[in-house]
């Protein structure tokens, strides 16, 4: 079957925006029961979500360096084959060793397919929609996270219904159960599918073959490295740890009010996405980065020092206030330089890995000092955004509105 609508392949890009969103974010909602469960020390729940975005770190520049070579579609059935194998270790064997396995194995399947669709996207709806495009994605993104916790929380109150003794025990289960089911139907459908060929420029073709020397050498690669770095740092921060930290000093149910405060996080973080798109027409980057910093900062400060209402709300609230931070600094770090963008982009995205530092450091912090002394941890990291905004020399500047 031929299908080269560029329609049909926009749809399934999506869809794989949709998935990759849904299954990484679930896993903050989940560390709770996996304490329970495994009788887990906050340090040894940490090696979850570690192992998931360490995949990123290892698995992001090669499977950049290597689309044009084996081609978009190879790679996306690779991306779907690699996380397929993951959630089945963990359907089969949940046991604490096989997650650790199963969430490597998974995190290393959704940065094959992260550093894979951006381009395949760009070619589909070409350059000059692709801005438009990918704000489309980012939005589907968040909505997958907004959702992702719901869907989990109506299999708890409905697991008495369900007439299997692992799911009634252990719920969370059917939700790798059904991402193992997805990840086939998506390597049946893209194996049935045409794809165009993601043909990199002249530029792009050399840039995957010279040495790191010449970003080594560049004070904004570790400029924005590290701003990437601390921003999903601190997004999975809240992902993984706002519930645990709810339960732990203010006795709030983790499969109640956590589950709501992690769906409600991503949902403001995709209304917020969208105001984004008005503000950054009159407003430069560089002063919305720091707004965002700031009110961020105050708003964390509220979440971990004042009443169970507050911090409740100020969580919820904290997915407005960082909403903007990633589609800035992506744009500020690629019009920062001068050439060789393609791998400086799978530099940035490499990044992800802070994703599984930051909630590792605040366990470790945690288990000695106390998990709201593990999570001001985040602090550091939004003062050092707000310092790129301070300090960031963009070659081209956002285009505003004269107002």
């Amino acid at each position: 079957m031929e299908i080269n609508s560029k329609y049909v392949m926009v749809i399934i890009i999506m869809a794989t925006f949709f998935i990759i969103s849904f299954i990484t974010n679930i896993i903050g909602p989940i560390i709770p029961e996996f304490i329970k469960i495994y009788n887990l020390n906050l340090s040894l729940a940490s090696f979850l979500p570690l192992s998931f975005f360490l995949a990123y770190g290892i698995f992001s520049i090669p499977a950049g360096l290597n689309i044009e070579k084996f081609g978009g579609k190879k790679i996306l059935i690779l991306g779907f084959l690699v996380s397929f194998f993951g959630a089945f270790i963990i359907s089969i064997f949940p046991n604490y060793i096989s997650l650790v396995l199963s969430f490597f194995l998974i995190g290393t399947g959704m940065a094959v397919l992260q550093v894979v669709i951006n381009p395949l996207l760009r070619i589909v709806v070409s350059g000059e929609n692709f801005a438009f495009y990918s704000i489309i994605g980012q939005l589907v993104f968040g909505f997958a996270s907004f959702l992702s916790p719901k869907i989990y929380s109506f299999v708890i109150f409905h697991k008495d219904e369900i007439n299997m003794i692992m799911i009634q025990e252990m719920p969370w289960i059917s939700i790798y159960w059904i991402f193992s089911v997805v990840s086939i139907l998506m390597i049946f459908i893209i194996s049935n599918i045409k794809f165009q060929k993601i043909i990199l420029s002249s530029e792009e073709k050399f840039s995957s073959k010279i040495s790191f020397n010449y970003f080594l050498k560049n004070r904004n690669t570790y400029l924005y490295f590290f701003a990437i770095f601390s921003y999903v740092g601190i997004e999975q921060g809240i992902n993984n740890w706002s519930s645990q930290f709810l339960y732990q000093y203010h006795d709030l149910d983790t499969t109640e009010v956590g589950i709501q405060v992690i769906s409600s996080f991503w949902g403001n973080l995709t209304i917020g996405t969208v105001i984004s798109l008005f503000l950054i027409k009159f407003f430069e980057s560089k002063l919305l980065l720091q707004f965002y910093a700031l009110s961020s900062i105050i708003l964390l400060s509220l979440a971990l020092f004042s009443d169970a209402e507050t911090s409740v709300f100020s969580f919820k609230l904290m997915g407005l206030s960082i909403s903007g931070i990633w589609s800035i600094l992506i744009a500020l770090g690629l019009n920062s330089v001068k050439k060789h963008h393609g791998i400086f982009s799978g530099i940035l995205i490499s990044g992800i890995v802070g994703g599984a530092i930051f909630p590792f450091i605040i366990a470790l912090l945690g288990d000695f000092f106390g998990l709201r002394v593990g999570m001001f941890v985040m602090f550091l990291g939004l003062v050092y955004i707000l310092i790129v905004g301070l300090v960031a020399k963009p070659l081209v500047l956002n285009k505003t509105i004269d107002i």
